[in-house]
């Protein structure tokens, strides 16, 4: 069972995203770089993509582990 739990530590994403003349500071907790992306794919998708459907961002990604 301990070997579950040390393979599957969650991780802190400090985010920041700036697009469409806009930034936004985020903090995500997730299990994978994967879970996180998609999330800010979800949550921020009127940042990253402008309004002609083009992508238009910069993304900073501070990763740190959860004790």
């Amino acid at each position: 069972m301990e070997f579950l739990q040390m393979a599957r530590r969650r991780k802190r994403y400090n985010v920041i995203i700036k697009g469409n003349y806009q930034e936004e500071q985020a903090v995500i907790i997730t299990y994978s770089t994967k879970e996180m992306k998609s999330l800010v794919r979800k949550l921020y998708k009127h940042i990253i993509i402008d309004e002609k459907g083009l992508p238009s961002r910069e993304i900073f990604i501070e990763t740190t582990e959860l004790i």
